[in-house]
């Protein structure tokens, strides 16, 4: 059960325009990337190419400022004051900060976090097709509003369909979290008491409780989508809506049973994945499972091994830096361009021309020139202003978090 809302179709791209200032820098005059072209000088210093999956990842890294804002817009803050009894509190502080929200084009829903690398489980119906979707923590104040500049890019890197379950992985978690233990099938009872934590309808890290009614072996049932499911299921009266599904449902210690997923008409008809498919699927070595309303469409299969390819080296004098456009889906035409200033005070650069308009549209820079990289501007709509601003923890050339230029603008 995701819970949606109704937006434009998005694309996330990047950049045109950018105020040296901001870092720090002798003042610059706005500078605007200009269109790639070879010239005869090489540079030197020693070149890493990227691969292309850096620019699939660039093509599509996060979601754009204006689904975040639209996804989030109607999203409350949560208030843990509402809670009754010592055991239910203390269960909601321990495990509500490792309960994310997951924001997609489609809607919102729910994930746990499972180890400190960023490992998050979720309903696939949650993610969809998304390659990327966008994940935010819990604030660490009760009650703050939940802005764009608080989601975080997180890939899916592992679903099955058949049993609606996926993986999604961030690149940074905030400091001091405890990842959510998975159960034990011997506490899956009929009668015990259970706990879910989520975002019904857009209200946010509410929980509810209730008791398991009931476990049904490979249990069948059909999406909206008409896609057909089968797994063992915990039914259960905890309380769920739209904005649930991915939450975990919990024992009363606070460990992982089961991922709250559908509800069936009726009264207190609730379904969440159970603990055992979540141990195969966690286990499995395939990273993908079609179910049948989709067999007949599989993934295309991957095109032949794409190595990344120098096009031209050189140095641009009047922009004062050295030059090397690199191939890097081999269509013959360069999709990056680093840059190198002359003056070893600046940073170096990495242009992207993610869609194949000849224009700069993603500048990602590495301020010790030692190519990890620090911080990007991006221009989402392809109008020459700056959209989003990245920032890179890892120092990869994809950004782990983003917020809105403008809030970034502000602070300077």
């Amino acid at each position: 059960m995701l819970f949606t809302r109704t937006w434009a179709p998005w694309i996330i791209v990047a950049s045109l325009s950018l105020e040296w200032s901001a870092f720090g820098e002798a003042p610059h005059s706005r500078s605007s990337p200009d269109a790639f072209g070879d010239t005869a000088v090489t540079p030197g210093g020693a070149m890493q190419l990227p691969g292309r999956a850096v620019l699939d990842d660039l093509r599509g890294p996060a979601l754009p400022v204006s689904v975040f804002s639209k996804a989030l817009a109607g999203l409350k803050p949560e208030n843990a004051n509402t809670l009754r009894g010592t055991k239910s509190i203390q269960l909601y502080r321990q495990t509500s900060p490792a309960v994310v929200l997951i924001v997609t084009e489609q809607g919102l829903g729910s994930g746990s976090l499972l180890s400190g690398k960023g490992d998050i489980l979720t309903n696939w119906h949650v993610v969809g097709d998304n390659p990327v979707v966008g994940v935010v923590f819990k604030p660490r104040q009760e009650g703050q509003k939940i802005s764009s500049a608080d989601v975080r890019p997180a890939k899916v890197i592992r679903f099955d369909e058949v049993a609606d379950l996926a993986i999604v992985h961030v690149s940074s978690v905030p400091d001091g979290l405890t990842p959510i233990a998975l159960g034990n099938s011997a506490e899956i009872v009929v009668g015990a008491d259970v706990h879910a934590i989520g975002h019904p309808t857009g209200e946010a890290w509410t929980y509810t409780m209730g008791v398991i009614s009931q476990v049904r072996r490979s249990y069948k049932w059909t999406s909206e989508d008409r896609r057909e499911h089968e797994a063992s299921v915990i039914q259960t009266q905890t309380p769920i809506n739209p904005g649930n599904s991915g939450g975990p449902l919990l024992t009363d210690d606070g460990r992982l049973i089961g991922v709250n997923s559908f509800k069936a008409q009726g009264e207190g008809l609730n379904f969440a994945v159970a603990l055992d498919e979540v141990t195969r699927f966690l286990s499995s070595t395939s990273t993908t499972r079609f179910a049948s309303a989709t067999a007949a469409n599989p993934p295309a299969v991957a095109s032949a091994k794409c190595d990344a390819k120098v096009i031209y080296q050189g140095m641009r004098k009047t922009e004062g830096y050295e030059v090397t456009g690199v191939d890097l889906d081999c269509d013959g035409r360069a999709d990056v361009e680093f840059r190198m200033p002359i003056q070893k005070s600046k940073p170096l650069m990495a242009a992207f021309d993610t869609n194949a308009d000849g224009k700069v549209d993603v500048l990602v820079f590495s301020y010790k020139r030692d190519w990890k990289w620090n911080f990007s501007f991006l221009d989402t709509d392809f109008d020459g202003e700056w959209d989003l601003v990245g920032y890179h923890e890892t120092g990869e050339m994809t950004a782990t978090r983003y917020e809105p230029y403008s809030v970034w603008k502000a602070r300077k």
